[in-house]
């Protein structure tokens, strides 16, 4: 927690800021391993000498126990509110320049914070995804809980290709994912699972509908665990019974397009020339209007983080950074396919956390 918490006073530092105001859950949770809750009812404020978690009575106890070190100020509304205790902030610690992260707070909130900022003479500066970069480079212990997320990501899709049978609906294939999830030890789902059959695979982000899977039409299964707080995010597109000479073309080019990011993806790289990699191959092939969306994006506290691979993407790759490689061919009134894997960038390569069988042949037992 320490070095987290020197890591963005150092940041604070090189911005030219006195203390941040973190409102988002998951930077607090990196940050100091407080829960804090999701309608940013609790904020962290942290100076050059100071770090306070502010909350109500639902999560004092919690912010106790979770981050020991830290005073925790008990907040009332309509009494003594985030701006208050603020204003206090700024005046035990002679602030003059807060930050806070702009594009997460709303207008009322941000009018009542400039208020007690002001009252102690200080001023509000929006900055953008301060604690989140800081967030992107994982240390070995973030990149083992990622792991066992990703291991039980690829058991749970293991488990439904086993079960999976024609007439099963997208939502049966989505809960038989879920309920193993849950089964084998995981807090929950990364994000709503994506079970999309035949033209409902041509929605990146499918939700399962009551329709029944059938043979021979394209399959995409797009989950993640969560374990110790950390995510996991792979896709894999199958198809049950045979294949089809369609499949197996657009198959063949989106595998092609993931190795050779695989192969050549090194640190020091920009987003937007990883995603390339695989954009050139899907491209020649013609079906550069069919990838629409950019290659991966980093996993961690949530499920979409730093750094992200796209077209204008500039984002530096660094080791401790991971990062989803998922190439996809949507075609509308016919399917899609999309693989995924994730990555950890390192200094000598690229390590694959993924494991999950890239065979899509699921065979079908005669009824």
């Amino acid at each position: 927690m320490t070095s987290r918490l020197e890591r963005l006073r150092a940041a604070l530092e090189e911005r030219g800021l006195d203390a941040l105001i973190v409102s988002r859950n998951e930077d607090q949770l990196w940050l100091v391993d407080f829960s804090g809750h999701a309608d940013y009812d609790s904020v962290l404020l942290v100076s050059k000498n100071d770090a306070r978690i502010v909350t109500d009575f639902r999560y004092t106890q919690a912010a106790a126990a979770q981050a020991p070190a830290l005073r925790v100020i008990k907040i009332e509304r309509g009494k003594f509110e985030i701006g208050e205790a603020l204003r206090d902030f700024a005046r035990e610690n002679n602030l003059r320049v807060i930050g806070f992260e702009a594009q997460h707070v709303n207008v009322a909130r941000f009018k009542q914070w400039q208020k007690g900022a002001r009252q102690a003479g200080a001023k509000l500066k929006p900055v953008e995804d301060l604690v989140k970069n800081l967030r992107a480079v994982k240390d070995a212990d973030e990149i083992e809980k990622i792991r066992r997320a990703v291991q039980l990501t690829d058991d749970a899709f293991a488990h439904f290709a086993r079960a999976v049978h024609p007439g099963m609906t997208e939502k049966q294939g989505a809960w038989l994912i879920e309920s193993y999830f849950r089964e084998h030890g995981a807090e929950g789902n990364a994000f709503d699972p994506i079970v999309a059959s035949g033209p409902n695979a041509a929605l990146p982000h499918a939700v399962p509908t009551d329709r029944a899977i059938q043979l021979g039409e394209p399959l995409t299964i797009d989950i993640g665990a969560r374990m110790d707080g950390y995510n996991a995010d792979m896709t894999r597109t199958i198809i049950l019974g045979h294949t089809t000479e369609k499949f197996n073309e657009i198959y063949g080019i989106v595998l092609k397009a993931q190795k050779a990011v695989e192969k050549r993806a090194r640190v020091g790289m920009k987003g937007k020339q990883i995603d390339r990699l695989a954009r050139r191959v899907i491209e020649k092939a013609g079906y550069g209007d069919n990838f629409g969306h950019g290659l991966g994006h980093g996993v961690g506290r949530v499920v979409h983080e730093f750094p992200r691979a796209g077209k204008l993407n500039k984002d530096v790759m660094l080791p401790g950074m991971l990062l989803t490689v998922e190439p996809g061919i949507y075609i509308p009134d016919w399917g899609g396919v999309r693989i995924e894997d994730l990555i950890v960038f390192r200094d000598d390569g690229i390590e694959i956390l993924t494991r999950a069988t890239k065979d899509p042949l699921v065979r079908v037992e005669p009824s």
